[in-house]
C-alpha cells in the first residue's frame, strides 16, 4: 500500500473543494478501503502523524472499517497496534482526535473481547482512570463510555467495581471532562443495571445523583455550553430509564430545575433546557409529582416567567423560557388534579391582570387560557369570575395584552363553546371592535414594522376568537352576525400574510356552518372568491391555505345544502 498517497487522499478529504473530496473519496473506496491493510495504514496515521486534524480524520474512518476488516489484520499485527493505539490515544492532547481514537478502541474492543482477546483492556482502563495525570484518567474514563455505549453489558458481572470507580470520578478534584465522561458512562451503565436484583448497585447508583447535579450546575454558572448540554442530556436519559434510578433524590431534581428555569440570571439555551426537564417530568412522572404537592409552586414560577415573553408574537416553533413556561403550565393542567394547578392560577393571576406593567397582565390571561385544555370542567364552574376580567382585558390599552386576551377568548371557546357561546353578546362586539381597531392601524402603520406586526397579529387572533366562538352558537343567535363577520372576514382572502388568510378563511367556514341558511346571501360570493385558491400549490404556505380553503368549503356546502353547492 502506498502510504504517501493514502495521506494525500485523506487530505484531500479535508479540503473545501467539493470536486476533489468527491474523486478522493471514490478512489479510497476502490483503492484502499477494501483492504484490510487500510486498517493498519489507519492506525500508523492515527497514532504518528503530526497534523491533529488529519488523525481524527483517520481516526473517523478507521472507525468505520473495523468491523469489516479487523478479523483480518495478522494476529502478529494485532497487539502491536493494540498497544500503539491505547497509548497514542492516553497520550493525545487535543479532544477531538483523542475522542475518534477512543471509538475506534471500542470498536476494536468490540470484537477482541467477545473473541477472548485483549482481556487485560478493561484493567488498563480502569488504573488509567485513576491515575495522577488528569488527562489519563480523562481517556480512561471516555474509553470506558465508548465501550458502555458499545457492548453495554461489558461490565455487568463488575457492576458494584464500576460504580466504586465512577463515584470517585465524579468527583474528580480537577477535571470536568473526568466528572463529565463520568455521568456519560453511568447514563450508559444504567441501561443494564437490574434494579429489582441488584439493590447494592441501584443504591451506589443513587449516591451519583447528588454530584451530578453539583457538576449541572457547576457547567451553567460557569457559562459552558458543551459541558451543560451534555450534562442536561444525562438527566434526560435517566428521567426515561426505572423511575428507581431519580426516586429517592426526585424532589431535590425538581427543586433545582425550577430554579434554574426561573433565573433570569441563567442562559436561555440552559432555562429551556430545564423547562424540557420538568415538562417530561410531569408527563411521565406524573404521580410521583402529584404526590409531591409541587404542582402550585411549579404554575407560579410558570407564571412569572411567562412575563418575559417577547412583544411581538414569535413563529410558534421558537423556544425560549417563556414559551416553554407556557407549554409546561399546559402540561400541569393536563396531568395533575385542579386543585394543584387550575385553583392556585386562579388565585394568583388576579395581582397580574391588574398590574400597571402590560407583561404582566399578558402573562396572567396567557396562562389561563393554557388551563383550560387540562380543566374544562373546573374552569366552566368559574367562568363567571373569568368573563369580566377578559372583556375588560380585550379592550386593554396594550395591543399585547389585547392580542393575548383574544388568544384566551380562542382557548376557552375551544373546549367550552357552549358556556362561552352563551356571553355572544357581550363577546361579539369586542371581537368586532379590536377586528376593526386593527385593520384601521395595519393601513396606517406601514412604516411602523412592530405596530404593523402587532396590528397584523391582532386581526388574524380576532379571527380565530371569531372562528372558535361562533361555534357554540345555535342558528338563530349565529344568524344575529353574518352580516357583520363574513364581509369582515372576507377582506382578508387576499392578504399577503397566509396566516391571516387560513384565519379568515377558516372563520368563514365556521361562521357558514353555525349561521346556516343565514349564510346564503354571501354564498356566491364567497365561492368566487375561495374558487381560486382550490388548485393553488406553489409552496407549503399554499398547500396550507389549500387545505383550509377545502376544509370551509365542506362546512358552508353543508350551510346551503346540496342543491345550491351543486354548479361549484
Amino acid at each position: 500500500m502506498d502510504e504517501q498517497q493514502f495521506v494525500s487522499l485523506l487530505q484531500a478529504l479535508m479540503q473545501p473543494d467539493t470536486q476533489k473530496v468527491k474523486q478522493a473519496t471514490s478512489q479510497l473506496n476502490k483503492t484502499y478501503y477494501t483492504s484490510p491493510e487500510s486498517i493498519t495504514a489507519l492506525i500508523h496515521i492515527i497514532t504518528s502523524h503530526g497534523q491533529p486534524e488529519l488523525r481524527q480524520l483517520a481516526a473517523v474512518e478507521a472507525r468505520k472499517l473495523v468491523a469489516k476488516h479487523w478479523t483480518s489484520v495478522p494476529e502478529s499485527q494485532k497487539a502491536q497496534l493494540r498497544q500503539a493505539l491505547l497509548k497514542s490515544t492516553i497520550d493525545e492532547d487535543k479532544p477531538l482526535p483523542r475522542h475518534s481514537k477512543a471509538r475506534v478502541i471500542a470498536a476494536i474492543a468490540k470484537i477482541d473481547l467477545e473473541d477472548g482477546q485483549w482481556a487485560e483492556l478493561p484493567g488498563i482502563l480502569q488504573q488509567a482512570a485513576t491515575s495522577n495525570a488528569a488527562q489519563h484518567r480523562e481517556v480512561g474514563i471516555y474509553i470506558l463510555y465508548t465501550l458502555l455505549e458499545t457492548m453495554p453489558d461489558i461490565f455487568q458481572e463488575n457492576m458494584g467495581q464500576m460504580l466504586t470507580l465512577f463515584n470517585r470520578t465524579i468527583q474528580d478534584p480537577e477535571s470536568i471532562d473526568v466528572r463529565i465522561n463520568t455521568m456519560l458512562a453511568l447514563s450508559e451503565l444504567a441501561m443494564v443495571l437490574d434494579t429489582d436484583e441488584d439493590t447494592k448497585s441501584l443504591k451506589s447508583f443513587q449516591s451519583t445523583i447528588p454530584h451530578m447535579v453539583k457538576i449541572l450546575q457547576a457547567c451553567i454558572e460557569a457559562e459552558d455550553e458543551e459541558h451543560t448540554m451534555q450534562a442536561f442530556d444525562v438527566f434526560n436519559k435517566l428521567l426515561s430509564y426505572e423511575s428507581a434510578f431519580l426516586n429517592v433524590h426526585f424532589g431535590n431534581l425538581l427543586q433545582f430545575f425550577m430554579q434554574v428555569a426561573a433565573k433570569t440570571e441563567v442562559e436561555d439555551e440552559s432555562r429551556s433546557q430545564a423547562f424540557a426537564f420538568l415538562m417530561q417530568s410531569v408527563r411521565y412522572r406524573k404521580m410521583k409529582v402529584q404526590s409531591l404537592k409541587v404542582g402550585e409552586q411549579m404554575t407560579k414560577m410558570c407564571l412569572q416567567v411567562a412575563t418575559e415573553l417577547d412583544e411581538l408574537p414569535s413563529e410558534e416553533d421558537e423556544i425560549s423560557p417563556a414559551r416553554s413556561a407556557l407549554g409546561l403550565l399546559d402540561i400541569l393542567s393536563e396531568s395533575l388534579p385542579p386543585s394543584q394547578v387550575a385553583v392556585p392560577l386562579l388565585q394568583a393571576i388576579g395581582p397580574y391582570v391588574q398590574h400597571s406593567d402590560p407583561s404582566f397582565r399578558r402573562a396572567g390571561i396567557l396562562a389561563l387560557g393554557m388551563c383550560v385544555e387540562g380543566a374544562p370542567d373546573f374552569i366552566a364552574t368559574q367562568l363567571s369570575e373569568i368573563l369580566p376580567t377578559v372583556l375588560r382585558l380585550l379592550e386593554d390599552p396594550a395591543t399585547t395584552v389585547r392580542s393575548a386576551a383574544l388568544n384566551g377568548v380562542t382557548r376557552l371557546a375551544d373546549d367550552l363553546a357552549e358556556d362561552m357561546g352563551k356571553e355572544h353578546a357581550r363577546l361579539i362586539p369586542a371581537l368586532v371592535k379590536n377586528f376593526d381597531m386593527a385593520l384601521h392601524g395595519m393601513q396606517t402603520s406601514q412604516n411602523d414594522t412592530k405596530e404593523h406586526e402587532l396590528n397584523t397579529h391582532i386581526v388574524k387572533a380576532s379571527c380565530m376568537a371569531m372562528d372558535s366562538l361562533i361555534e357554540g352558537l345555535d342558528p338563530e343567535d349565529a344568524s344575529k352576525y353574518v352580516s357583520e363577520l363574513v364581509p369582515r372576514c372576507a377582506m382578508l382572502f387576499g392578504h399577503d400574510d397566509h396566516k391571516v388568510q387560513m384565519a379568515a378563511v377558516s372563520a368563514v367556514g365556521s361562521i357558514a356552518s353555525a349561521s346556516e341558511s343565514a349564510f346564503q346571501p354571501y354564498f356566491n360570493d364567497t365561492m368566487q372568491s375561495l374558487g381560486r385558491y382550490i388548485s393553488v400549490k406553489e409552496s407549503e404556505d399554499e398547500l396550507e391555505l389549500r387545505s383550509i380553503v377545502l376544509d370551509s368549503l365542506g362546512k358552508i356546502a353543508g350551510a346551503v345544502g346540496p342543491e345550491a353547492f351543486q354548479p361549484y
